[in-house]
Formats: structure tokens, C-alpha cells, sequence
């Protein structure tokens, strides 16, 4: 849209307005601007993103995913939802009482990573829609997913071919992520009864602002269970970092070259039962994140902690039901702000599946991190005075987030086996 002429682009928005006034019930006007703070939308992630990880902390091992990725996702679906869908999306989503205006508070957010320096590192954000050919999108909700989401609209052949649809779609989000998502739709994700595919792809990378030095690199145990252990390439490195610790656990925070951008990690203390962590995730709120992350202050901190590599897939329709989100999967939803043809036959479009993937990579030097999510509808401070010096060896099991400077949680996970 920069591009473009403004005399055209003029054209294009009265042409809309003209035609939405008579059809809908929402106008071109309605659209909030793009001048929402962003922490309203860092407010809804985050609480979004412990209950999220509440539901996938409940099985055993490994966690890892982008609430970042998944809210702006449903965020862009919830633009069509009416009625009680919509008032159920919300209360799910966190942005109770804000509404439309959630829209611009994620496009504040997305133009601020989209402005980070090339040369600090990468966080990209990129979203798209495929419609199938049969059906059209309704004027208000394509110019407000183009405006505040940048989401260009593609038009696919999912009712004769889904199958060509479905790799379309896999390759573009390989090119957002540099590859590290290939499948995230697999066999049987679409079909001829999908009409809309809707997706979100985010991929950093950045170096460490401290690196660790390689040769500090050594073999060495981690307790995976009670009594259960095994050998990992664990990092060290001895830096000044923003620290906390309680009874419960210690808390440092690593920052990345990209400039405010950091990764936070909860160390739970350890105890002879090995229920450490799941003591840690059950005091795990909002309010208790953001308050220790508030009481960390500059020490001088020996910190070991293991490389690792961890890949997760999770198809999140039924933890958004726990959670709330019940109409939108149903044939009672109400996606009449969506698609055109259906609302005017006066048949029902529906959330078929919420399919996400992430993929994460650290080591000496950098961190790697991407996720994309898609959501497939059918029909029916201060340096302060040393310290002692504080050990964070992180040899048994731990969560942490990669977090912006807004405090929003692009990315969390648990950490229970390196291996």
C-alpha cells in the first residue's frame, strides 16, 4: 500500500465505504487507528500466554511456543466474529473491554519490531490469508486485517485443490522462517470444506550481547527426574546480569543484541522429591511474572546453563475451549463479519483447526527462534554496588521466555531434557 498512488488509494477507501454503509453494520470508519498503546496488546498476550502454558505444562517434558504468534493469529480471526463468538474470543484472548481497538494496539506492536536496526538482528512478523476462489472476504474485515495486520489475501482452490493449497501455504511460512518451519500444515490439515486459512509466521535471531566463550563449553550432568540424569554440553560464562532470587527460585535475565530484546530464565531451587517445577508453574501468574522480573537487580552472576535445540507442535483447539473459546468451533458460531457469500446464504463458517509450531536453537553465540500459527476455517536501570558473586547453574529442569522491552512474551517454554 506505500506504493500506490494516493489519488488510487483515496479511491479505494470511499469505494469501500460507499459499499460497506449499505451492507454492513460496521464501516471502513469503524476501523480503530493505528494509535492504540501497544501495552494493551502486551497486557492480553501475556495473560494469554501462562494460561496457554498452564494447559501444555500439564503433560510432562518439553514446552515451547510463541503466544505472540498465536494471539496475533486469533486476533486477526476474532476480527470477523460477532455476537456471543466474539464476547467469548475476548474474554479467551485477554482484551476484555477493548474490542476493536486491540487491532491498532497490535499494529503499535508490530511496528515496533518491524523498526529494529538490520544490523542488531532479526524479528520478523508476517501474516497472510488464503481464501478459497468460492467465497469473498467481506470489505471491512480485508481492509482491517491489511491495515493494522499487513495481511495480504491470497485466493487458492482448496474445494478442487486443497492439496497444492496446502504446500502453497507451507512454503511460504518455510520463507518467513528461514526454513525452520517446513510442515506446519500437514495431510488432512485442509480439505475441499476449507474456505479460509489464516497465518502467522515470526522468526528471530540475534546474537548475544555477551557471548560465551566455547572453550568453556563442558560435558555435564542434568537432572532430568529424581535420580535421573544425563549428559549435556552445558555453556558457562561469569558477566554482570539483571538477577533475582527468592525461596522458590533464581531468576537472570540474558540480554540479546537487539537492544532491549532478552531471554528471562526461572531456575526453580531444587528439592529431594524433584517437584520443584511443578511447585514453580502452580505460583505461575501475571502478576508473580511481572513482579519478580520488577525486583531483579545488576550482580555479578556465574551462570552455566546447557545448549539446546527443541522443536514442538501443538494443535490448540482444545486447549481454546478449556479456556473459553467454545462457539467459535462450533455450528453455532458467528463469523458474519468474515466471509461475504456465507453470511448472504445464510450458511455458518466455523474454526476447524488451530495448528501451531516453533522451533528454537541457542548456543555459545546466538539464539534462533521462529513459530508460525494457523488457524483453518470451514463452512458448517541502574548498575549498582557489587555484590557477591551469585551461581545459576541451570542443570535440572527450567522455564524461560524471550522477551521485548514492551515485557511482551514473543516466545516461552520449559526446559526439562536438553536432549
Amino acid at each position: 500500500m506505500r506504493c500506490t498512488p494516493c489519488l488510487l488509494l483515496l479511491t479505494c477507501i470511499l469505494l469501500f465505504t460507499l459499499f460497506v454503509s449499505k451492507a454492513y453494520s460496521k464501516s471502513v470508519t469503524d476501523i480503530p487507528a493505528a494509535s492504540a498503546p501497544a501495552d494493551q496488546a502486551v497486557t492480553a498476550i501475556n495473560a494469554f500466554a501462562i494460561d496457554v502454558y498452564r494447559q501444555l505444562a500439564a503433560e510432562n517434558g518439553n514446552v515451547f511456543f510463541s503466544p505472540y504468534s498465536i494471539s496475533s493469529a486469533m486476533t486477526m480471526v476474532y476480527a470477523g466474529a460477532r455476537g456471543d463468538t466474539a464476547a467469548e474470543m475476548e474474554k479467551t484472548l485477554h482484551f476484555e473491554g477493548r474490542g476493536p481497538e486491540i487491532h491498532a494496539a497490535m499494529k503499535a506492536l508490530q511496528d515496533r519490531y518491524d523498526s529494529i536496526p538490520v544490523d542488531n538482528g532479526i524479528f520478523s512478523v508476517a501474516n497472510r490469508l488464503w481464501l478459497d476462489t468460492r467465497e469473498k472476504l467481506t470489505p471491512y474485515y480485508t481492509l482491517l486485517v491489511e491495515k493494522n495486520y499487513g495481511a495480504g489475501v491470497e485466493q487458492v482452490d482448496f474445494f478442487n485443490s486443497h492439496e497444492r493449497a496446502r504446500l502453497e501455504i507451507n512454503d511460504w511460512v518455510a520463507q518467513r522462517t528461514r526454513d525452520k518451519i517446513k510442515d506446519l500444515l500437514q495431510r488432512g490439515d485442509v480439505s475441499r470444506e476449507t474456505i479460509l486459512v489464516c497465518v502467522n509466521a515470526v522468526y528471530f535471531n540475534s546474537a548475544w550481547l555477551m557471548p560465551f566463550d566455547k572453550s568453556e563449553t563442558k560435558e555435564e550432568p542434568f537432572s532430568t527426574g529424581k535420580d535421573k540424569r544425563r549428559n549435556v554440553s552445558m555453556m558457562g560464562q561469569q558477566e554482570s546480569f539483571l538477577y533475582g532470587e527468592n525461596t522458590d527460585a533464581q531468576w537472570i535475565r540474558i540480554p540479546y543484541k537487539i537492544n532491549g530484546y532478552s531471554m528471562v530464565v526461572f531456575l526453580p531451587r531444587e528439592n529431594e522429591s524433584f517437584t520443584q517445577l511443578t511447585e514453580f508453574e502452580s505460583k505461575l501468574s501475571v502478576e508473580t511474572l511481572t513482579s519478580w522480573i520488577a525486583d531483579m537487580q545488576y550482580n555479578e552472576v556465574k551462570l552455566h546453563m546447557p545448549k539446546f535445540k527443541d522443536e514442538r507442535r501443538y494443535l490448540l483447539a482444545d486447549v481454546l475451549k478449556v479456556l473459553g473459546m467454545k462457539l467459535a468451533f462450533s455450528n453455532d458460531a458467528d463469523f458474519s463479519g468474515l466471509v461475504e457469500e456465507s453470511r448472504k446464504n445464510g450458511q455458518t463458517v466455523q474454526i476447524s483447526s488451530v495448528i501451531h509450531q516453533a522451533f528454537i536453537e541457542l548456543d555459545e553465540e546466538s539464539t534462533e527462534a521462529a513459530a508460525a500459527t494457523a488457524v483453518t476455517i470451514v463452512r458448517t536501570s541502574m548498575i549498582i554496588d557489587p555484590e557477591p558473586v551469585k551461581l545459576f547453574r541451570a542443570n535440572h529442569p527450567f522455564m524461560y521466555c524471550l522477551m521485548d522491552d514492551t515485557g511482551t512474551i514473543l516466545f516461552i517454554g520449559r526446559m526439562a531434557d536438553p536432549k
